[in-house]
């Protein structure tokens, strides 16, 4: 700062011309450490990772009283983290999921509609479904974490993909389901499809299970609430 104060009391152009060069490396330095930090981070400093990313929904009233809380949970143990999640390169660190992950807990969430709200008809309640989680999210939503771990805390092999979902309402027990649960759901739901595509209820599969994972909740409540006035 002393070329800025010189500057400042003498008005000499030199002054001036010094500051602004000081400035300049001293910018071209910070982009440096931050490029030698993003490498440092990609180092087999700290080999194993735990990439996690949950769509959570919570409403809890006092009178009646009520409490309901829905967790949907994604999860995998790697050494190579940048197949799961995105480097920002400004900050110097993982913040956001790759798209493949948050679509998937998309699907869990239909296939848990398909077992548990399937009408007579054989239509599926899941719109009126997300339309009341809509507005139960738990910020930040998704939830996303990338975390260091030890070796020790790696309770499945590497890169095999991991879920955990919880029910929870006022004076029931919580419903916990793991992987082997999920697993089988999305089971159930491939199935369905290949169901409802050879009724030709579904004419195209693809293009249907495509749509269930890259629509937000916002816009698939969005074109449920459109559908329900065009009715």
């Amino acid at each position: 700062m002393r070329p800025l104060a010189l500057w400042r009391w003498r008005r000499e152009p030199r002054y001036l011309e010094e500051y602004r060069r000081l400035r300049a490396e001293e910018k071209k330095l910070r982009r440096k450490e931050l490029e030698l930090r993003a490498v440092l981070r990609r180092k087999v400093i700290a080999p194993y990772w735990r990439i996690d990313v949950a769509y959570q929904f919570q409403k809890t009233t006092r009178e009646p009283p009520y409490h309901f809380y829905a967790e949907f949970r994604k999860y995998v143990y790697t050494r190579e983290p940048d197949k799961y999640a995105i480097f920002n390169e400004k900050v110097g660190e993982y913040t956001d999921p790759r798209p493949f992950m948050e679509e998937e807990l998309r699907v869990i969430m239909f296939a848990s509609s398909l077992l548990s709200r399937l009408r007579k008809d054989g239509s599926i309640a899941h719109g009126s479904w997300l339309e009341a989680l809509k507005e139960m999210k738990v910020l930040p939503f998704p939830n996303f974490e990338v975390q260091v771990v030890d070796e020790k805390e790696v309770d499945a092999p590497l890169d095999t993909e991991q879920y955990y979902v919880r029910f929870e309402e006022l004076g029931r027990e919580p419903s916990e389901y793991g992987t082997a649960d999920v697993e089988a759901w999305l089971r159930t739901y491939r199935r369905w499809l290949q169901e409802m595509a050879r009724r030709k209820v579904i004419k195209y599969p693809e293009r249907y299970d495509r749509a269930i994972r890259q629509t937000s909740i916002d816009e698939f409540v969005e074109r449920f609430r459109r559908r329900l006035r065009e009715e």
